[in-house]
């Protein structure tokens, strides 16, 4: 009895040894093989994008039978993206080896177990190229925020036409600015206007105003067009607003020219 246990055993032991577990599949290619969409074909190599495996050796493999490292991920379909997130751990809580993605920076840091240390990346910068079609009115001495701008040029789709709004993508230096022409009419004695480019921080909702004046001193003509410009150098922080403004004091409202070229707006991040 003792014996044809022990040979049980045995048997069992080898048994257990050699087991190979799939899941959603008869005929697994590892340790443990789980087919996601039950529809991989041993012969078919891009039919194992859906699948995870682990080897005899410890290895994992996501989309492929045969992992190289302790987590492989290089699929036949290419879809290998790792999805990082930020934490609120000190790097030596998250220990020596840890990765986390910084939102405000928009780059990747990894702990040395004592602080965390940037990769080295390059995001791409804001730049903003728009021209204003709109014939905007703007009733005189009123400040009014330009609207309905077309963009030419967004690369990271952070300026709203509509509105007129600009939202930093990320924290740092930008250089703006602004150039308007007003259609032909006449103007008061001894007239101004401004332009302002404006700033809204999103940290401290406190407002900073960069100026530019015109003005038109004495008795003016019948008929004049009004044009001027306006530029600055802003730090700002992810998150910030930028919008440019007119404020005319000219007598009478007044609209943009109808020509889109004489009115437009650049931003760009440094």
């Amino acid at each position: 009895m003792k014996k044809r246990l022990a040979i049980a055993l045995m048997i069992g032991a080898g048994l257990l040894i050699k087991a190979q577990v799939g899941i959603n599949m008869s005929a697994p290619q590892a340790i443990l093989h789980v087919d996601g969409q039950k529809n991989t074909a041993p012969a078919v190599p891009a039919s194992y994008y859906d699948d995870v495996v682990v080897t005899s050796l410890g290895n994992m493999g996501v989309g492929t039978k045969s992992p190289k490292t302790r987590l492989d991920m290089r699929s036949d379909d290419r879809q290998n993206a790792i999805g990082i997130g930020g934490t609120a751990q000190t790097a030596s809580a998250a220990k020596a080896g840890a990765l986390r993605y910084n939102s405000g920076t928009q780059d990747l840091s990894y702990s040395n177990g004592t602080v965390w240390t940037a990769l080295a990346h390059k995001a791409p910068n804001d730049f903003v190229d728009a021209e204003n079609p709109s014939k905007q009115s703007f009733t005189s001495g009123t400040q009014t925020i330009v609207t309905n701008w077309t963009k030419k040029t967004d690369v990271n789709g952070s300026f709203n036409a509509a509105t007129g709004i600009f939202v930093a993508s990320k924290t740092g230096v930008y250089i703006v600015s602004f150039t308007f022409s007003l259609a032909s009419g006449t103007i008061a004695n001894d007239s101004r206007y401004e332009t302002l480019i404006q700033t809204n921080s999103a940290s401290s909702a406190t407002n900073k105003v960069f100026k530019c004046v015109g003005s038109y001193p004495g008795t003016n003509g019948l008929s004049n067009r009004v044009a001027g410009n306006c530029s600055g150098i802003f730090n700002l922080t992810q998150g910030d607003n930028i919008t440019v403004n007119l404020n005319q004091a000219l007598g009478t409202s007044k609209t943009l020219d109808a020509d889109a070229t004489l009115t437009s707006l650049s931003i760009f991040g440094l």
